[in-house]
């Protein structure tokens, strides 16, 4: 039978950091929607492994914490002078200046709706490569989506009280 733990970042990060330094794999649940469309709040799961902090490229998906202690799982956009540019996927806003000490772990894998996929796959490769192209747009997107989300719930509304 097995059992679930629930446990903040902070009361996890030392375990993590000693399976991980160990060379085991971790495996955590995502918390949070800023990796959508890809992985879902408290249904998707990452597995994670011993990072080279100071070799990862654009794509990758780090595990890192913020100066405020927050620790965030988002994809590198930019490599620049030794830091490092990271967005979520359903974000528009980036986050400049992550350094090499602050990244946790990386992602190796993902579990979503109960399949694992592996970074190294050639599907999730197609995924960031299709999801890092239309960075560009991601705004545009973004507001067409939250604009036609109001439109159907307006049309559900109306359509009720007529009906």
């Amino acid at each position: 039978m097995q059992k679930t733990v629930s446990l903040s970042m902070q009361e996890l990060s030392p375990v993590i950091t000693q399976c991980i330094s160990g060379g085991s794999e971790v495996i955590i649940t995502v918390t949070g929607n800023s990796m959508r469309p890809f992985l879902k709040d408290r249904r998707d799961q990452v597995v994670l492994v011993k990072a080279d902090a100071d070799n990862l490229k654009v794509g990758d998906v780090p595990l890192y914490v913020r100066r405020n202690g927050k620790y965030v799982l988002h994809r590198i956009v930019d490599v620049k002078d030794g830091a490092y540019t990271m967005l979520g996927d359903a974000q528009v806003t980036k986050e400049y200046g992550i350094q090499p000490d602050q990244i946790v772990a990386l992602a190796k894998a993902f579990i979503r709706k109960g399949v694992r996929y592996e970074c190294d796959s050639d599907k999730y490769r197609r995924y960031v490569k299709f999801w890092m192209g239309v960075l560009p747009l991601r705004k545009l997107y973004f507001k067409l989506y939250r604009f036609s989300a109001r439109v159907y719930r307006k049309l559900v509304r109306i359509l009720k009280i007529k009906a």
